[in-house]
C-alpha cells in the first residue's frame, strides 16, 4: 500500500472511531438525564437518523449513477 491509502485509511478509521464516540457520548447525556427509559429512546432516534441519513446517501448516488447512464447514452 502506498502512503497516499495509509494516509486515506487513517482518516477513515478517524471518522468511525468519531462517529462511535458521538453516539456513545450521546447516549451517556441521555443517561444521566432520564435513565434508561430515555436511552431507549434516544437510541432509537439516533437508529432512525442514520438510517435516513444513509438512504438519503444511496438515493443520491442512485440519481449520480442513473444520470452517469443518460449522459454516456447521449454521447455515444
Amino acid at each position: 500500500m502506498s502512503r497516499l491509502d495509509w494516509i486515506a485509511m487513517i482518516l477513515l478509521l478517524s471518522l468511525v472511531v468519531g462517529l462511535v464516540l458521538a453516539f456513545f457520548l450521546y447516549l451517556r447525556t441521555a443517561y444521566r438525564k432520564g435513565g434508561w427509559r430515555l436511552v431507549k429512546i434516544h437510541f432509537l432516534v439516533a437508529i432512525v437518523a442514520l438510517g435516513a441519513l444513509y438512504v438519503l446517501r444511496v438515493g443520491e448516488n442512485s440519481d449520480l449513477l442513473f444520470l452517469k447512464e443518460v449522459v454516456n447514452r447521449v454521447t455515444q
